[in-house]
């Protein structure tokens, strides 16, 4: 048998999982066995979690001396967005964070950036339920500071 701890998550005789359509989330799903004459009587428990859909970097652009504005498509089943830039393309160094808790905001300009280098940035949605769930990293855009 199957069964779910979450009304939104529900899981059929064959134990195929429905989600509803704008749940977000985690929800621990118990799959029991049966006691028969040879095996003794048995459950195992699977967290699913749910994330939130992404959204796409639309523009990334030089405004000014040291600055950058990056625009991106509003995500309006989300709380809120987190860039991230760097001058490395794996993001492993150096790199800088912003969270927008607002999900009406679909702009954000960047500054002190230095002169020559190049800029990566990729976004990220969140939703809280509990706490933050992230959706996957946007594609990377790259930006040329001249």
């Amino acid at each position: 048998t199957y069964s779910s701890n979450n009304r939104s998550v529900k899981v059929n005789a064959r134990g195929r999982i429905k989600i509803a359509k704008k749940f977000v989330g985690k929800a621990v799903i118990t799959i029991t066995a049966a006691e028969t004459a040879n095996y003794n009587q048995t459950s195992h428990k699977i967290t699913v979690t749910v994330r939130p859909a992404g959204t796409r970097l639309l523009k990334l652009s030089s405004v000014g001396k040291g600055k950058a504005k990056v625009t991106w498509k509003r995500n309006k089943s989300v709380t809120g967005y987190r860039i991230q830039y760097s001058v490395n393309k794996k993001f492993k160094k150096a790199v800088k964070t912003i969270n927008i808790s607002k999900n009406k905001t679909t702009a954000v300009t960047l500054s002190k950036l230095k002169k020559g280098k190049t800029y990566y940035v990729r976004i990220a949605t969140y939703k809280k339920a509990g706490s933050k769930i992230y959706s996957s990293w946007s594609k990377v855009k790259k930006l040329k500071r001249k």
